[in-house]
């Protein structure tokens, strides 16, 4: 029978694991697919992480299916208290804990893993059923914002793929934690990314991908999740920080539901290049002023910005308190929601509270726009005169 379950510490390797997991988790694929050689003998293998600290200084490469590379924990722990002290002779603990590996990769790659299988036609290539499941994935040092500072990456997929699992995973100090390409059915759970350029990349295109229950904290340089070409993405549940930023670029039928969105920037929410039918609803926006300068947005940006038809705001509440000293441009209204294009945009049932004149824009190539108890005809500035409004009392 083919040996489906490896521990990371008792596989007789040619090198410790904490020396370079990297380099024994390939030695155990390699076994792997040495073991299952048939079509039908490929149940997969488990890989297990137990608690401990980890060097990885070889990328892993995997290119079968059915794989779960698990710990027990993220024990994650937020390097950013090193930005406010360097004395850490009273701390308890200084680095994460739990199943942690530390990204050194001395071989000349950025990536941490590696999953991608090449072959023609796409069923050769498309990989299935992989799942990184509770440790740490920690890039060791970088600087605020953390894109440009040692271009590492946690996990990143580069084949089409199906059913993929992200779980329970902590990421930390890397310039994108989790890209994944062609995703099908990919999950994106309880998982924990903080001080990272990205948070969470869907490039190419992908359909019903699922991002619920995380927490990311990402800079004002990155994205807290990027999508492009994308259809019916849920992203629901999540606590998303200090620099907030969901883009998606010609993505449609996507559900942005129930969020904590808390941000020091501008723009938090952007559906852009005629992304349609989306449904942002039940969200918390909380727009305050903090550390760190970005010049990607300014607050004429929105909070909200849409380019596209037929997408529905609804229900969502913005809490917008910055001093007006710190608005970019200077002395101009911010911007809550912008209707920067499309048609039939429906905005309904959303409350301001803000410090500030802050605007529901329309701009000129804006149609048909719908606007129901959004806001109060003071807080509405539009360009064109081809919407219709109930204003909120």
């Amino acid at each position: 029978m083919a040996r489906t379950v490896y521990d990371v510490t008792t596989f007789k390797g040619s090198v410790s694991p904490h020396r370079d997991i990297g380099k024994v988790i390939n030695e155990i694929i390699a076994d792997i697919k040495s073991r299952q050689t048939t079509q039908k003998t490929r149940p997969g293998a488990v890989i297990y992480i137990p608690p401990g600290h980890y060097d990885l200084r070889t990328r892993v490469h995997i290119d079968i299916s059915f794989l779960t590379i698990k710990g027990s924990g993220h024990g994650f722990m937020s390097e950013a208290i090193r930005d406010d002290t360097s004395d850490t002779s009273k701390w308890i603990e200084i680095q994460p804990g739990s199943s942690h590996i530390r990204v050194k990769h001395t071989d000349g790659n950025n990536e941490a893993f590696l999953v991608q299988r090449d072959g023609s036609p796409t069923e050769i290539g498309r990989l299935n059923g992989i799942v990184f499941q509770d440790f740490c994935i920690d890039g060791v040092a970088s600087t605020k914002p953390y894109v440009e500072g040692n271009h590492k990456i946690g996990i990143s997929v580069q084949s089409d793929n199906d059913s993929f699992r992200f779980e329970g995973m902590g990421f930390v100090y890397l310039t994108q934690a989790m890209v994944v390409k062609g995703a099908d059915a990919c999950s994106f759970t309880n998982n924990f990314v903080a001080e990272c350029g990205t948070s969470i990349s869907l490039t190419g295109a992908s359909q019903v991908a699922k991002i619920t229950n995380n927490y990311l904290i990402s800079a004002w340089a990155g994205y807290s999740v990027f999508a492009e070409n994308a259809e019916g993405i849920l992203i629901s549940g999540n606590t998303i920080l200090w620099a907030c930023n969901i883009t998606l670029i010609n993505s449609n039928r996507c559900n942005i539901s129930a969020n904590k969105l808390l941000s020091n920037f501008p723009s938090m929410i952007a559906l852009t290049n005629g992304s349609a039918e989306n449904l942002i609803s039940g969200n918390h926006f909380r727009r305050v002023y903090g550390d760190g300068t970005s010049t990607r947005y300014d607050d004429l940006y929105g909070l909200v910005h849409i380019n596209g038809s037929d997408n529905a705001v609804t229900g969502n509440q913005f809490s917008f308190s910055v001093p007006a000293a710190n608005i970019t441009p200077s002395g101009a209204d911010p911007t809550l929601i912008l209707i920067a294009g499309g048609a039939r945009n429906f905005l309904a049932t959303n409350n301001i509270k803000a410090n500030l004149d802050a605007k529901v824009v329309l701009d000129s190539s804006s149609t048909e726009t719908k606007i129901l108890y959004s806001a109060k005809s003071s807080e509405l500035n539009s360009y064109t005169d081809n919407y219709s409004l109930v204003a909120t009392p």
